[in-house]
């Protein structure tokens, strides 16, 4: 273990992981992959141990977390269905901005 680190993350499979880390990033906390290729040494070495692996700073361990569990299991709330302003098309809640328009979703929407 790294001093100052902490290992929020691992799996074998190393595109999982490196998503892992990407949604940490875009939340603007900083994160480290390691063992990205130990995955060979199964076998001679541990299992878990050739595992990659995605850290951070142990300051920002419970938001990595939470952000960990939000990227494997989706948003703890789903946003509800919004009818744009612009053109009137129903939306689900997933969608940020109209397919038909392009108008943005305002923060304060009422749900249909």
């Amino acid at each position: 273990m790294s001093a100052g680190q902490v290992c929020v993350f691992r799996h074998s499979n190393v595109l999982l992981v490196s998503h892992v880390r990407n949604v940490i990033e875009s939340a603007g906390l900083s994160a480290t992959l390691r063992n990205m290729t130990l995955a060979g040494g199964a076998g001679e070495l541990p299992p878990d141990q050739c595992e990659a692996e995605v850290w951070v700073a142990i300051e920002a361990e419970w938001q990595a977390g939470q952000l960990v569990r939000e990227a494997l299991d989706g948003p703890a709330v789903s946003a509800p269905a919004w009818r744009c302003a612009g053109c009137g098309e129903r939306l689900d809640g997933v969608f940020d901005r109209c397919w038909q328009c392009g108008h943005e979703r305002p923060t304060e929407f009422a749900s249909i």
